[in-house]
């Protein structure tokens, strides 16, 4: 296929997102896939990339600061719009389940395979909001290279990249396609019809995010803005083999936790919108009305906003020391105060900074499982990362997976051919 392909139809008129890069290998890959199943060339394709959390463990839906960076791996979708009704999804991640077929008058009714959820939930927010044509079905192949259950917000990579490729092949849509219009709807998606009442950082990393740079969200506005990673510094992360599925974790049972928290607190001070909005002063001055739980919740949810900033600090500095320990101080108020983490995660944190290029580690994402994150040097190399896997291999009896990468772009998606 001639890169030329990947121009035809795209106007740029009113977009707030770059133009796909037509050499991205995974965009053959899929074409392919989808061209192999439903014997069609698709219209649409985007690129979504996952997320690492850097900092800011379960600030967002406390009103609080997170740092989030685009993964240099993600999920692929081409899309094709058709006039039959039908729904049919297709995943390389998921070879067992074959074409898995719905309709657009039945998917809320029909049985499907779990992972379907996600672009089903798509459909759905873009049904009730009146964008899908009359009558209209879609054809839709999804490839990934990003690990799936490891905290790397594969979920909203899903979400966002069928998003974009969906409207980028609703006609009348070309003008109004924002990201922060595709970032709502895939929150909504997740929130209403996947069930999970996550907050912004998943999708807005995802959407939102720069080559290069960070991502900083404040959940209290839902305002974001990039800042750069300084030269030098880059990430490395090591998979646990316990899977990380916050739908089947004790998540909600934090979120209420922490809701219980905030209400204890208002009687005291008046005011208080948000958790992590909250003077450490106060919480000390408090802290004995509330019970054990949600005073262990609040705690470190009132610190890691305090670590957050004193995080964007260190690196505007160019403190890249301070802003590691930041990262490990964050984790261990995870483990002690709110208890998400888990020995596999807590032994990669020990374990990575034990060597020399590690600045700071911490796990990411919601917890229970999943992944660590370390903030690294470019002196960090294979055989520091081996150490660490060979440790965790004679400790748990299986080896972590592990890969480097930089900060990268987010959601991409483009226009193919009517």
């Amino acid at each position: 296929m001639q890169s030329g392909l990947l121009r035809l139809g795209f106007t740029g008129v009113g977009r707030d997102f770059p133009v796909m890069a037509p050499e991205s290998p995974l965009f053959f890959t899929v074409t392919l896939l989808f061209s192999d199943q439903f014997a069609s060339a698709p219209m649409t394709r985007a690129h979504a990339p996952g997320r690492v959390e850097v900092i800011g463990n379960h600030t967002d839906y406390n009103g609080g600061t997170v740092v989030g960076a685009a993964l240099d791996r993600g999920v692929e979708v081409a899309l094709r719009l058709t006039s039959d009704g039908r729904v049919r999804l297709v995943s390389n991640a998921k070879p067992a389940d074959g074409v898995v077929e719905t309709s657009i008058s039945t998917y809320a009714e029909d049985e499907w395979p779990d992972w379907c959820a996600y672009p089903l939930g798509v459909i759905d927010e873009a049904r009730l909001r009146g964008f899908l044509p009359a009558g209209a079905g879609l054809d839709i192949a999804i490839h990934s290279d990003l690990p799936i259950g490891t905290g790397l917000s594969s979920s909203a990579a899903l979400e966002l990249a069928v998003a974009g490729a969906l409207f980028e092949a609703l006609p009348d849509t070309n003008a109004s396609i924002s990201r922060s219009l595709l970032i709502e709807i895939a929150h909504r998606a997740e929130n209403r019809f996947v069930g999970m009442p996550c907050g912004l950082l998943d999708q807005t990393v995802v959407g939102r995010a720069r080559a290069g740079h960070l991502v900083v969200l404040d959940a209290s506005t839902n305002q974001s803005h990039p800042i750069r990673l300084p030269d030098g510094l880059g990430f490395a992360l090591f998979r646990s083999h316990i899977s990380h599925a916050l739908v089947d974790s004790p998540y909600e049972v934090r979120r209420d936790e922490c809701r219980k928290a905030l209400m204890g607190l208002e009687r005291f001070i008046p005011g208080i919108r948000h958790l992590a909005r909250l003077h450490p002063a106060d919480l000390d001055a408090y802290a004995s009305v509330l019970e054990t739980r949600p005073s262990l919740r609040a705690r470190h949810v009132v610190h890691e906003q305090r670590r957050v900033g004193a995080f964007l600090s260190a690196l505007h500095q160019g403190d890249a020391e301070a802003a590691g320990a930041c990262m490990t101080a964050s984790h261990e108020s995870s483990r002690a105060f709110f208890d998400n983490s888990i020995p596999e995660l807590d032994a990669l944190v020990q374990f990575s900074n034990q060597q020399g290029a590690v600045l700071g580690a911490r796990l990411s994402g919601g917890g229970w499982g999943g992944s660590v994150v370390a903030l690294v040097t470019d002196n960090f190399d294979t055989k520091q990362a081996d150490a660490i896997c060979d440790a965790y291999e004679e400790l748990f009896e299986v080896r972590p997976h592990w890969w480097r990468t930089s900060a990268s772009a987010g959601l991409v998606h483009e226009l193919l051919t009517a």
